[in-house]
């Protein structure tokens, strides 16, 4: 565990799995990554829950074999409090790492939820709210040492720190002078939000360049980005924003194949705000709206 200077080794046993949560009580931890071994695992498992239940095939340290639950009149499992978003991107861009559902029922799952309990009763207390994340790691005979290291330092890094994204949208017209509004898709973190189609700028990209790849990708037609329209730098919880928005000209509605969103509008000055817009594209929204499209 760390409040990102210390590390710990914990006892697996109960008293190991009550550790974590003294620990964070104290108010000076910014965060905890428990880890944890699992020999039948072939990646770096992320652990986004933890059950409320114990069932132990094997006796832990202290001799415990119990089948019973960890808290009483507590939720039935509770969820990673790491930002979702920034652990399907890391794990999209890692093939040795993957999200899991199951933390086990032994004194890993019984730890992750009494530190995830905590850390509950904590911000109910006023403290303010911090990362819990627990990842169990495979053998090293599957993933080297060093390997599973700098996964782990990843992870450490994006906990303790707000990442800043370099993101384009494409300002996109139809021969009405309309813009089009793709909708997020359901099981996306913000599922139901509209917004500008495009993406993250890779590194070693230009921002035309990666509108217009982009634009390849999530609709399936190809564009010529011309210049920048508008620029905003957004706060959200887990990251800072810095969009830009290129204009890539007008296009055929019926040239548009969505491989990413579940619904696109073409919308006019008058209904910008006629759908729900992400908050980092809403201020370019209102500007235009008070303006005109560019």
């Amino acid at each position: 565990m760390a409040d990102f200077s210390v590390a710990k080794i914990l006892s697996v046993d109960e008293i190991g799995s009550l550790q974590p949560s003294e620990e964070i009580s104290s108010g000076s931890f910014k965060g905890a990554l428990l880890l944890g071994a699992a020999y039948e695992r072939s990646e770096v498992c992320i652990e986004i829950r933890a059950e409320n239940k114990l069932d132990m095939e094997n006796k832990d340290n202290s001799g415990r074999k119990i089948k019973s639950i960890i808290e009483s009149g507590t939720q039935n499992h509770l969820e990673t409090t790491f930002s979702r978003h920034l652990i399907d991107e890391i794990v999209e861009e890692h093939v040795d790492m993957k999200v899991s559902y199951d933390c086990g029922n032994f004194v890993c799952n019984e730890t992750y939820y009494r530190t995830l309990s905590t850390e509950i009763k904590n911000r109910a207390a006023g403290m303010e709210k911090i990362p819990i994340l627990f990842v169990h790691l495979p053998p090293i005979e599957r993933i080297p040492f060093d390997r599973q290291v700098a996964l782990v330092k990843k992870l450490l890094k994006q906990m303790i720190s707000i990442p800043k994204m370099d993101v384009v949208g494409a300002l996109i017209k139809d021969e009405f002078g309309r813009i089009l509004a793709c909708r997020r898709p359901p099981k996306d973190q913000w599922a139901g939000y509209w917004e500008f189609p495009g993406g993250k700028i890779t590194e070693g990209e230009s921002d035309y360049a990666a509108v217009e790849r982009e634009i390849l990708e999530e609709l399936c037609i190809s564009i010529s980005a011309t210049n920048e329209v508008a620029r905003i730098s957004h706060k959200y919880d887990d990251r800072i924003v810095n969009l830009r928005i290129i204009d890539c000209g007008v296009i055929d509605p019926n040239s548009i194949i969505l491989m990413e969103h579940d619904m696109s509008r073409w919308l006019e000055k008058g209904e910008l705000d006629h759908v729900n817009w992400l908050p980092a594209d809403l201020p370019i929204i209102t500007a235009w709206m008070n303006e005109g499209i560019p």
